[in-house]
Formats: C-alpha cells, structure tokens, sequence
C-alpha cells in the first residue's frame, strides 16, 4: 500500500510540475512602472538559457538567474549594473508583481506586469557563431545576417574598456542588423569565450583583433566589400582613427562617446568629476587630475611599474581623497599589466589621428558623460575643421546615451532609458551613407 501511495503522489508532483512548467513556459511582454515612468520588458522562458529584454533600457537577451516558480508564483533576478530581483504572482496568461533593486532606497515602488503572447517575435536576421584567429588569440565571435536576399552593408561593433563581452552589444547588433546590415560582435580578448590575457595586451593587441574582424566581414560573399564600418563606444571609439590609420576596410565611422585626447584625459576628467560630486573641493579636484598626468610622464620616461607604484601609494597617503579614484593607496601594479593598455595606453595621443580621418564619421556625444569631457572633446574636433565628420550631442545623456537622472538637478525621476532620439538620428545618417 505504501509503494502504490508513494507512486501515486510521484506521479501528482510530476504532473503538478508539467502544468506549472506549461503554464510560466513562453514568451512573456508587458512593461515595468516606477514613479509614473513606465518602460517596455519582456521575459523569454521559452529558450534554454532564460532572458530579460528592454529596448527602452537598450538591454536584449539579458539572463535570468534564479529562476523559482512554486505555487503560483515566480522570481528570479537580473545583473545590471546591480541586482534586480522581481518577484510576481501567475494567474492564467499575466504576471504581476514588483522588483527591487538589491542596495537601492527601501522606498522604490516598482511594479511590473507581463502577458503571455501567442508566440515569440521572429527575427528578420540570423545569427551565426564562429572562431576568429588574431595571430595567437582565438576570439569568440557572432555574425548577425539579415534574411534579405542579395549582398549587404555591414558594420563591426568594438567594446568600451569594462564592456567586453559580446551579449553586452546584442541590443546594437539587433539595431543594426534590422536595418539590413550584416554584424560582427565578438568577446574582447581574455574576456568569455575568446582566449588571450586582457589587461597584458596593448592598443595595437585590441587594433589587430578589429582589423581581422574586418578582415573577416571583407571576405563574406554576403557583403558588399564597399559598404563596411565601424561603430565603436567608449575605448572602441577612442580607437578608430588608430584602425582607419592601419587600414582601408572601412568605408565609414560611428564614434559613441569617444576620447579624443588621450585615455590620462579621460581619467584625469572623470576622477575629478567624482571627487567634486562627492563634495570635495575644486583644488582636490585639479590634485586628481594633475595626479593622473604625473603618472602619464612617469610612464613617458620609462619609470618602472614599482616606481609608479610608489607614487601613487605616496601621493594617496597625502591626499587621501585619492583612494576614491583609480589611484588608490592600496594599488598593487602587476608587472606583465604594467606593460599593457591601462598603462601604457597613457603615453598614446589621438588628436593627429582624428586629424587625418578621410571618410564619413560620426561622432556621439551626451552632455552629461561622467568618463569623457563632452564639451572639451567637441571643441576640439570642430577645431580640426574636417569635412568628414558629423557632430551630434545630446542633452541630458549618459556616456552610454541613456537618460541621465541626477536628482539634485532634476525634478522628476526617469529611467535610464534610451535618448531620445539617437536610434532615429544614427539611422538616417547610417542610411544616408550606405545609399551614396
């Protein structure tokens, strides 16, 4: 009697299980509402691996970690930048419930709702995974290709210095390849699936990999070799005129919050810009800045990595304010890193570089970029006087060209959503591009 009970009950747990699994299994879109300010979510529970999707965030294919669904109800969190865990209750085809931001304000009131749809969007492209060599390095690579017949534009997305991976580009991938355009994203060496040591490798290291992805996009019966480019953020951007200087691939630029400068004035303005927000003073502020110049010239004129590292351990002992940027007290400077990027990347100027570009660029700006200097870099691209660029800022954006919300000079809450505006704007220049 006990073993036809216990088969019994295992059979009602499974059959329980099957109706829970058929009932949260599919393509779930709604929207998210904090503060009267709503954006557009949507849940993938049909796929393998579980996703997270917001245009309005530009945030695609996202993953979903734990996932617990039990007695009607389900939760499961999110990485952003922090974790975001929600938490709702099923009933039939809707989820309704409320997220929180794990760190965040006990008082966020955030509420979100999904429905159920009858089936999962269909993409107008395909995605294709595939290995690249770069002299030692295997890097790890997606092509996105438009379902349309015929040969196509296409574009290589190159990363910011913190953004490596190439699930952090899906969201532009998929803006790009709706647009009929072909898409090379990859994992930046040493980071996912790419093999390779990050933070040893130089300018001219991550300048090769994009010149062979280039390469690659170049030999593709599907694209015409005419209509390639390049879109890079952050770094990516910072290093396209050095690319265009080593070859003739591309035949256009989209530069998305660049440094044209040098990576010491980048970090030289965001440190200051920190130490200000904080509450310190202005001469705190020009002692960050002058900080980071110092050790520029220290690595100009060959000082070891234990030379640099004295100072900046030194200098933090004086100023203590110093421990809140990249010039902390208690900095411990690898050796084989000391010879890559993030150092010598300091004694690299760029200005003669963005100089010399001969072919169409554009180039983004948002006047509230925290990590570049917005208004400097604009100056000094305008007074370079080349006919091939086109300027854009935009106001209240973020160095991603998200809304930024600063609530000492803002009087209502948004997200950090999408400019306005930008995706309409890239559009029509890309297109106007492509056409001539």
């Amino acid at each position: 009697m006990k073993i036809k009970l216990s088969i019994i009950l295992s059979i009602l747990i499974f059959v329980n299980g099957c109706a829970n699994s058929e009932n949260i299994n599919g393509f779930w879109s709604g929207s998210m509402e904090m503060n009267g300010k709503t954006i557009d979510i949507s849940i993938d529970l049909i796929s393998k691996d579980k996703f997270f999707s917001s245009y309005d965030l530009m945030l695609l294919e996202q993953p979903i970690s734990n996932l617990t669904i039990k007695n009607g109800n389900i939760s499961f969190s999110i990485i952003l930048d922090v974790e975001v865990v929600f938490n709702g209750t099923i009933s039939g085809k809707e989820i309704t419930g409320t997220a929180t931001i794990n760190g965040g304000p006990p008082n966020m009131n955030i509420i979100f709702s999904v429905t159920k749809q009858t089936e999962k969007p269909v993409k107008p492209y395909s995605v294709e995974s595939i290995t690249i060599k770069s002299n030692d390095v295997s890097l790890s690579a997606e092509i996105y290709t438009p379902h349309t017949k015929g040969q196509h534009p296409a574009i290589v997305l190159l990363h910011g210095s913190s953004t490596n991976l190439k699930s952090d580009y899906i969201f532009d991938a998929d803006f790009f390849a709706k647009l009929g355009f072909e898409v090379l994203i990859f994992d930046k060496r040493g980071n996912g699936k790419s093999t390779g040591n990050y933070y040893a490798s130089s300018y001219d290291d991550l300048i090769t990999d994009a010149i062979v992805c280039l390469e690659t996009m170049n030999k593709r019966e599907s694209v015409n070799k005419y209509k390639i480019g390049l879109w890079g953020f952050s770094q990516g951007a910072m290093l396209l005129p050095k690319i265009v200087s080593k070859t003739s691939i591309p035949k256009f630029l989209i530069a998305k919050s660049p440094e044209i400068i040098s990576v010491t004035d980048a970090a030289a303005f965001s440190d200051s810009l920190r130490i200000l927000n904080s509450g310190g003073s202005e001469l705190n502020g020009q002692i960050v800045a002058e900080s980071h110049r110092i050790v520029e010239k220290m690595i100009i004129e060959g000082k070891s990595f234990i030379e640099v590292e004295t100072f900046i351990q030194q200098n933090a002992q004086q100023n203590n304010f110093m421990n809140q940027t990249g010039l902390y007290g208690n900095i411990n400077i690898d050796k084989n890193e000391f010879n890559g990027f993030y150092w010598q990347g300091r004694k690299e100027h760029f200005i003669s570089l963005w100089e010399s570009i001969n072919i169409p660029t554009l180039v983004l700006f948002g006047d509230r970029d925290s990590f570049v200097n917005a208004e400097k870099n604009i100056s000094i691209l305008k007074s370079l006087n080349n006919e091939n660029f086109e300027i854009k800022l935009f106001p209240n954006a973020n160095h991603n060209l998200k809304k930024s919300f600063n609530p000492t000079i803002d009087t209502e809450f948004d997200w950090p959503r999408i400019i306005e505006g930008y995706s309409e704007y890239v559009e029509k220049w890309i297109k106007s591009e492509i056409e001539k």
